[in-house]
């Protein structure tokens, strides 16, 4: 049964003891009378950075011992004489505002860590816990297949994996099918892949069709994992989901940090595909007002030279020139409940605005994109901190004309 966090908010902890890592119908536990607390981490550290594995860390009371792997009195599967507390179970966290549930997070434990405080005078486990990335990391194109039907991993029937060239969302789902993982969301790729070695780990050959397409791909909190295309932030910057600063009708922050500096500038590209020619794309304004920030790739998907140089092309325009970047933003959505449904339910990728009040009294704006999420909550003290890292939205190819104030205009890519 879900558990108060305040008078407008609940939350729900779920484990899946009953069920198999990729079963496609999981059977949870509710756990949430014995949640202390979490913390999740989700996201990059921007839009020029690869996605890391989700993560979190979930506090439970154990003043019973019931999550202890070596008790036989909660949890125990006496049909097999073993505890269901075992690794890789799935795990979720939602919660729930004016009759809206939200998943915050969703993913694998990976171990039951339990302490004993006070000589055994209380006991908790602050389970860790990772997302499907873990799992893609464990398996390479080779070995993927977890089962058929009742066919028991790696012993039975092996679910076949086979490569042609192909549309690069038809790789994504190729391989997570393979792999047994049906929670997908996929956008129509642009582009064509070729194959690819099978002794990659499922995550890097997910990650090589990703930079083949110059998309992105991440598990989403509620697990699914997702395939967005090229295209997919240039035509979704229309309308924002939130505006956050300290005016009137604004969703307020505690905390706001942004940078601006020559990290994140990128104006010669150098790419190769795998049986293809160096493409390269060089914004000659840039490297005279910054000097040269490189980068190379090599052994890239794409089928023709031409899908390397748009690639580079929309790279450059993307890139070569510095802009404002918010690092954090800090929210306590307890003191504004306006915040609840952004703070819920935005995840990777959403477009928001921020607005910054200066000293002298102007307002600066910025549209973005989120980029990571943190949630770090304590049932006991009430306390829920939510905070977002975010790229420039000003990132997608700007045409002649509609590029924003202060940002050089560049034509769009193609």
């Amino acid at each position: 049964m879900s558990i108060a966090f305040d008078s407008d908010v609940t939350l729900t902890c779920e484990i899946a003891f009953d069920s198999d890592p990729l079963d496609s119908s999981q059977s949870y536990t509710d756990v949430s009378s014995f949640l202390r607390g979490f913390k999740t981490t989700r996201g990059r550290a921007s839009n020029l950075t690869q996605f890391q594995p989700g993560s979190a860390v979930i506090q439970l009371d154990n003043s019973d011992n019931r999550f202890s792997p070596n008790q036989t009195t909660h949890y125990y599967d006496s049909t097999n004489n073993r505890s269901k507390v075992q690794p890789l179970k799935r795990i979720r966290i939602k919660a729930a505002y004016s009759g809206t549930t939200y998943t915050l997070f969703t993913g694998f434990v990976e171990s039951f860590p339990v302490s004993y405080a006070g000589q055994g005078a209380d006991s908790v486990t602050n389970i860790r816990a990772v997302d499907l990335f873990k799992l893609l990391n464990n398996a390479t194109l080779d070995s993927v297949g977890w089962k058929l039907g009742t066919s028991i991993l790696g012993e039975t029937t092996r679910l076949a994996f086979g490569q042609q060239q192909e549309l690069s969302s038809v790789r994504v789902a190729n391989i997570l099918n393979s792999f047994g993982y049906t929670d997908q969301t996929i956008s129509t790729g642009q582009l064509q892949v070729q194959t690819q070695p099978t002794t990659d780990t499922l995550l890097a050959a997910l990650q090589a069709v990703e930079r083949a397409e110059n998309g992105t791909f991440f598990i989403a909190a509620n697990g699914n994992a997702t395939f967005r295309d090229r295209n997919f932030r240039l035509t979704n910057t229309t309308t924002s989901q939130a505006t956050f600063g300290q005016g009137s009708g604004e969703l307020n922050y505690s905390d706001i940090v942004t940078s601006f500096d020559d990290t994140k500038i990128r104006n010669t590209i150098l790419m190769t595909r795998t049986g293809g020619s160096q493409q390269s794309a060089v914004s000659d304004s840039s490297v005279q007002r910054f000097g040269t920030h490189s980068r190379s790739e090599t052994g890239r998907l794409n089928i023709q030279d031409s899908d390397v140089l748009s690639i580079a092309k929309q790279k450059v325009v993307e890139n070569d020139i510095p802009q404002t970047t918010v690092r954090q933003l800090k929210f306590r959505p307890q003191t504004n409940t306006s915040l609840w449904p952004k703070a819920l339910g935005l995840d990777i990728g959403s477009f928001v605005e921020t607005k910054v009040t200066t000293p002298s009294g102007t307002i600066e704006t910025y549209e973005l994109f989120i980029e990571n999420i943190i949630h770090s909550v304590d049932s006991k003290t009430k306390t829920w901190t939510w905070q977002i890292g975010l790229s420039p939205a000003e990132t997608g190819a700007w045409q002649i004309g509609v590029s924003k104030l202060g940002i050089d205009t560049n034509i769009s890519y193609t």
